[in-house]
């Protein structure tokens, strides 16, 4: 069996919003490690800023949803989860701003067990019928 992996939607305004953080971070961190009489403080904080650039900018490039046999794997940043599709009772369409591996607020929420994750598949068709759901079922 064939993976299907579907990217995350991204809303343009969150886009530039994170992009506008990183920059920030750079400036305002490089500013601060110029202002430092001691090397060691200012490499610290150098480093701690490119921690934050890392991590912000993995998950603008590597949020994705895989459909791999009975799975759905979650992939954001170095975050990951594993959804079994047997396991997921209910989809819905949301625009929760809660914090989830979503780029976008064009969500759906997943109902599995007693957890819930929200993804922003582009494809949102082709990912609910891919975790075996109807896309006509989905409300919200």
């Amino acid at each position: 069996m064939t993976p299907k992996r579907f990217k995350s939607k991204i809303d343009r305004w969150l886009l530039l919003l994170l992009v506008a953080i990183m920059v920030f971070e750079v400036v305002v961190m490089g500013i601060a490690a110029s202002q430092l009489t001691n090397p060691r403080e200012a490499t610290v904080l150098i480093l701690a800023s490119l921690v934050i650039v890392a991590l912000i900018g993995s998950m603008l490039v590597s949020t994705h949803y895989t459909v791999f046999g009975n799975t759905l794997r979650i992939a954001c940043g170095p975050f990951r989860w594993k959804v079994p599709i047997d396991a997921i009772d209910s989809v819905e369409a949301t625009r929760s701003p809660l914090s989830s591996p979503a780029l976008s607020l064009d969500r759906l929420r997943i109902h599995y067990g007693k957890r819930r994750i929200m993804v922003s598949p582009s494809d949102k068709a082709g990912f609910l019928k891919a975790i075996g759901q109807d896309p006509g079922d989905v409300r919200g």
